[in-house]
């Protein structure tokens, strides 16, 4: 396969990497929309629900201390666990997926600790 673009295309070897001749270093100047990375405000939709997903998995593992609190502790689970599972199929970059799986973990396990108290009902 051919390459079109001049110079190093994604994945390739970057301006700091010798070898390339003739190219400059404004040949590999990006446009900061096109930055790999976490950029804050680039994802406002996925960054709200991987927040959101975080919020109710901590509070389904604080209500663990609470027994009594199951019924409220397992449905917010619950929710955390979907939210954070919905957060995983529509993020863009590596660190909203390791804040996602981090969140489905704690979610999950509050979820079970929550079921072992009583359960849903």
């Amino acid at each position: 396969m051919t390459q079109t673009t001049p110079g190093p295309g994604t994945g390739d070897y970057g301006p700091e990497v010798a070898g390339h001749p003739g190219s400059t270093a404004a040949d590999y100047r990006l446009d900061p929309r096109e930055r790999p990375g976490f950029h804050i405000g680039s994802h406002n939709q996925e960054l709200a629900l991987s927040a959101s997903a975080v919020v109710l998995a901590v509070v389904g593992a604080v209500l663990i201390a609470w027994p009594a609190a199951h019924v409220v502790g397992s449905w917010i689970s619950l929710a955390g666990i979907l939210v954070g599972l919905y957060a995983q199929l529509t993020s863009d970059t590596t660190y909203e997926r390791m804040v996602n799986v981090c969140a489905i973990g704690l979610a999950a396990v509050a979820f079970a600790f929550n079921i072992h108290h009583g359960g849903l009902w």
